[in-house]
């Protein structure tokens, strides 16, 4: 903490204010924008300065009619945070009153009802916001409404003249515990209620400040906003502040920042989701030492990513009614637990964690709390129920995970707290309609659930719809801007399905949201998805007048294509739905929009441009990577066609055939395979092993696995094991009738694990590959009781993913084609991905992808040696061969590395399998299957290669292929035989996704760790000797 100036005890706000005018060294305290629209022209304000901004913002609230209050007097102030804002706040504080800060995304109604019920009867309202104002009078008879001052009002030569302000005989005991401001929250009525900010509770937060210098892109009626404003007043730190008349985009805040150059940036989820859309947003984290995010969840994927690129991010989580009670940002910089907050060391003694669900407790602040300015109940005594849900870390005591809410708040993923129940009210009321349960949490807009009533039965979807819309857009009228519902939004729900409601016929919601999660998701998905049938292709006119059109289906009237967006009416909401309907309706090529292009172009003549140039542009011709997509989705289709028996037809199971597991093994001759035979055979669960081997002239299948487990220096227990001669991509598996019969009978498991590893072969020459995991597929569908199927994918599938949010891989379908690495492999990976998730769709298949990432040897079981022509080998061998590695994996700059031995993972996927008969529950279809402890390329891998003997230069990776190269002998050089893959990756790399650099792609492994202790438990490749052992069995071989 800084230097906050003299000693004498600061009792009020105001007297802040007047120590900062008369300090030595003049530090700037705030930075605005200076034009109306500008984002980093700042203004510096320091403390003399801001004095005397409020004296004369005073003097002239004088001359408007306000004098000087002893009695709480409370003044409504309605506009965007701005200097002229702010400076009026405080003038107003200077004089006595209480600003009462209203959000400007309130309706007019709730404006009125909160000023009626403190009794206020004036109304300070910004420049663009006078109709407003009207409104509001019409709702409130005898309200006095005026505009907030200007710069010319409170900075002129008539009042800087003249002596300063000072209210007489002020008590700054009493002025201590006096109301300053006052704020609304969002409360659980359906009407936003009034809270109180006293002089006490403001320098309560001086114990907080963090002494850096800030950017702030909340505005100043928020909570959060004003104590940050404080905060850095008192720590003497330039403030820096988003402009409130401009929307923020990635481009906007992006350059905010970069101009600000700030120590901490103060922000919402939302907004990081923003910056990390591009590098460049990243890039401005990266140099801050500080990110910190409030006001709603930040969703794991997005700050693991910012984490993973180097982002200090932490939170802070509090409210209206009890300031900051937890915090991440003062967490040790090695501590990545950026998600587990620690309560605050003034807040300990007045927190009570209380158990409400197993691990999971509320949050009650106790009486005593200095910041506590609500009670809500008497257990304990004049305590706080927040209803608030956290889980404590296992391993760091007092630190916790938020993870929702009691009540039925919706916080969408800008931090915005829809309030659903007074709009399901009123949308409930219509006759056909039997239940409305809006839904959106952590989601950019929300939703609606609408359940027809028995009346509707006769009713199609889209003929109830448009019988029940105009109760809906009355519904939305009623309501702020951001909870409002747009049609596309809307899901709905026969009358034969039951809603979850309890005896009072109130609905359970988080039953609801259980229940009806894959609907619910499908929404969101199909924001991002192309409409059936073709899409619209127009002329630049034509568009231009179809999105007017559109805007005004989402009441939002634009008076022609020059104006706009922001000033016209479209907020982040109605930009989000707009972008929505291009996607689903108007043909763009191949082009990703951007999730702000709305924003980002500005007016209806910019967005239509940009639709037509991204048609235009990508519409020339088709290039080879297109068609080989078209390829993959046709091979798609053609192997998830299963020709499925029923009835009589299915192979029932025997069960005296075996007691236990029995299961079907593929690549067991392969590395992964044979340490997963290993596995199998040492479980007591398994009775059977059959291994289908690829027939290979006179030598028998047993004979085959014996010789490859042999040259693996793998066990040779083959006593619960079969090797069977067996061609999988014929429709019989190349096996005879009665065996297949049999195996059919008795199965429980199969691991498909073989699969041609080339990644210089084109897609289309794995299609046997594809066939042989449809015939197996098929094998299961045949079954009575179908085995379960393991399907050995590859981290591939996901690599080129694009440089968007979420940055992290989830355990779920891949759902883009061109998020796999452009090599044949890896989209036949993906290709068979989809195939499975269609057979587990269509058919009821018990299918499983394995999402498997870089296998090492393993330093306990077999050879140990790295086969030598694997992409890593090859690199590491330009060590002894050219005496150089690169920095780095890959042209995007991939350093972590997330390596499993080859033991470890086989452990994991037969505990994965079930066959142990362990805790495994339930069916997951995808599993990421890489190593949950990651280790750094640069920092720590080449140091251990330098450790174990190699000699090397390390150069950047352009510089590195150079080397590679240049030398062409490839006897000399092997490390060339990938160069092709190489350099694809560059030019990959390169090209990325619109245009950006491909970043570093992360995998979840959440599910796939609580499900295996292996998996939980797996050593770090570098910790040890295993790459010392790994470099001297290739020196034996080099």
């Amino acid at each position: 903490m800084g230097d906050a100036g003299p000693k004498e005890e600061i009792f009020t706000f105001d007297q802040l204010l007047r120590r900062r005018a008369i300090d030595e060294d003049q530090t700037a305290l705030l930075a605005y924008p200076k034009s109306k629209y500008g984002v980093d022209d700042y203004e510096l304000v320091n403390g003399e300065a801001l004095n005397r901004f409020v004296d004369g913002a005073a003097k002239a609230l004088i001359e408007k009619g306000f004098k000087p209050v002893e009695e709480e007097t409370l003044v409504g102030i309605f506009a965007p945070s701005d200097l002229d804002y702010v400076i009026t706040i405080y003038g107003l504080g200077r004089l006595g009153y209480v600003s009462f800060l209203l959000s400007p995304r309130l309706p007019a109604s709730a404006v009125s009802s909160l000023l009626s019920t403190c009794k206020s009867q004036t109304l300070l309202y910004g420049p663009d916001n006078s109709s407003f104002a009207e409104s509001v009078g019409k709702l409130l008879p005898g309200l006095h409404s005026l505009p907030i001052l200007t710069r010319s009002e409170y900075y002129s030569k008539v009042h800087t003249s003249t002596p300063q302000f000072e209210r007489k005989n002020v008590d700054f005991e009493k002025e201590h515990l006096r109301t300053y401001m006052m704020v609304h929250s969002s409360g659980s009525t359906g009407l936003p209620k009034p809270i109180r900010v006293t002089n006490k509770r403001l320098t309560v937060t001086f114990i907080t400040a963090t002494a850096l210098t800030g950017f702030q892109s909340v505005p100043f009626n928020h909570v959060h906003g004003l104590v940050t404003y404080t905060q850095h007043i008192y720590i003497k730190k330039t403030l820096y502040l988003m402009n409130g008349h401009v929307p923020q985009t990635h481009d906007t805040v992006t350059a905010a920042i970069k101009a600000a150059n700030p120590g901490i940036i103060w922000t919402v989820p939302y907004v990081l989701k923003l910056l990390a859309e591009k590098q460049d947003g990243i890039d401005v984290l990266k140099k801050c030492e500080i990110v910190s995010s409030s006001g709603s969840r930040c969703p794991d994927d997005l700050g693991d990513l910012l984490a993973s690129q180097g982002v200090f991010i932490g939170l802070t989580f509090g409210s209206s009614e009890t300031a900051v009670i937890f915090s991440s940002l003062t967490r040790p910089r090695g501590d990545t637990a950026w998600n587990y907050m620690r309560v605050m060391p003034h807040v300990k003694p007045y927190l009570l964690m209380r158990p409400v669900d197993g691990e999971i407790c509320e949050a009650i602040v106790l009486d005593g709390h200095k910041s506590k300015a609500a009670t809500n109940s008497d257990d304990p005594p004049n305590s706080f129920h927040t209803s608030d849900l956290f889980v404590e870390h296992p391993m760091i005591r007092d630190a916790w995970k938020f993870v929702g809410r009691l009540d039925d708040r919706i916080t969408l993923l800008n931090g915005e707290k829809v309030l659903p129940l007074p709009i399901e009210g009123r949308i409930r009321q219509h006759a056909w309609i039997r239940e409305a349960v809006m839904f959106g949490i952590d989601k950019p807009v929300p939703g609606l659930l609408l359940f027809k009533s028995g009346n509707a039965t006769n009713l199609d979807d889209e003929q109830f719809l448009d019988e029940v819309w105009p109760t809906i857009h009355e519904a939305n009228t009623q309501a702020e801007g951001f909870s409002q519902i747009s049609r596309d939004m809307v899901v709905i729900v026969g009358s034969d399905v039951d809603c979850p409601s309890t005896d009072k016929s109130s609905i359970k919601r988080a039953q609801v949201y259980r229940d009806f999660a894959d609907e619910i998701e499908e929404v969101y998905i199909r924001m991002e998805r192309q409409a059936d049938g073709p899409l619209l292709q127009l002329s630049q006119k034509e568009l231009e007048t179809w999105i007017l059109e559109r805007f005004q289906e989402l009441d939002v009237n634009i008076p022609n294509a020059e104006a706009d967006f922001f000033t016209s009416g479209v907020d982040s909401l109605k930009a989000i739905q707009m972008r929505g309907l291009i996607v689903r309706h108007i043909d763009v090529g191949d082009n990703t929009l951007g999730s702000m292009v709305v924003y980002d172009c500005g007016t209806i003549r910019n967005l239509a441009k940009r639709l037509q140039e991204l048609r235009q542009g990508s519409a020339a011709i088709e290039d080879e990577d297109g068609k080989e997509l078209k390829l993959m989705e046709s091979l798609i289709e053609r192997f998830s066609a299963f020709d499925v028996p029923v009835g009589d037809q299915t192979i029932p199971r025997d069960p005296l055939s075996h007691e236990g597991n029995v299961v079907i093994l593929t690549g067991a001759t392969g590395s992964l395979g044979s340490h997963i035979l290993i596995q199998l055979v040492s479980s007591p669960n398994v009775t059977k092993i059959y291994c289908l081997i690829r027939p290979s002239g006179t030598v028998s299948a047993q004979d085959r696995l014996a010789s490859a487990l042999r040259d693996r220096m793998m066990p040779l227990d083959l006593s619960k094991v079969t090797a069977i001669s067996s061609d999988v991509s014929a429709r019989d598996l190349g096996i005879s009738s009665g065996v297949l019969s049999f195996l059919g009978a008795s199965t429980t498991h199969i691991i498909h694990c073989a699969w041609v590893v080339n990644f210089a072969l084109p897609v289309s020459s794995f299609e046997s590959q594809l066939q042989s995991l449809q015939n197996l597929l098929a094998f299961t569908l045949s079954q009575s009781d179908p085995a379960r199927l393991l399907f050995c994918s590859s981290i591939g599938v996901a690599t080129s993913s694009p440089p968007l949010y979420p940055a992290i891989v989830p355990e779920s379908p891949i759902p883009d084609l061109r998020h796999a690495s452009p090599t044949g492999y890896a989209r036949s990976k993906l290709i068979g991905e989809k195939i499975v998730e269609n057979a587990v769709i269509r058919h009821g298949a018990r299918a499983t992808v394995l999402r498997i990432g870089q296998i090492v040897p393993s330093k306990e079981v077999g050879s140990g040696v790295w086969n030598v022509n694997e992409a890593i080998p090859l690199i590491v061998r330009s060590a002894a061969i050219l005496g150089v590695l690169p920095n780095v994996l890959g042209p995007g700059g991939e350093d972590v590395c997330t390596w499993l031995e080859a033991d470890v993972l086989a452990r994991c996927i037969v505990e994965l399998a079930d066959v142990e008969g362990g805790p495994v529950a339930g069916e997951q279809v995808v599993y990421n299957l890489v190593n949950p402890s990651s280790f750094s390329w640069r920092e720590e891998f080449l140091p251990a290669l330098k450790a174990a003997g190699l000699k090397f230069d390390v150069l950047s990776w352009e510089d590195w292929l150079e080397k590679v190269e240049a030398e062409e002998d490839i006897e000399m050089n092997p490390s060339r035989k990938l160069l092709g893959f190489w350099s694809g990756k560059r030019r990959v790399g390169e090209q990325g996704t619109e245009g950006e650099i491909q970043r570093e792609v992360k995998f979840e492994t959440k599910e796939a760790v609580l499900k295996s202790k292996a998996l939980r438990n797996a050593p770090r490749v570098v910790d040890g000797d295993l790459v010392g052992r790994l470099v001297e069995a290739w020196k034996e071989v080099w």
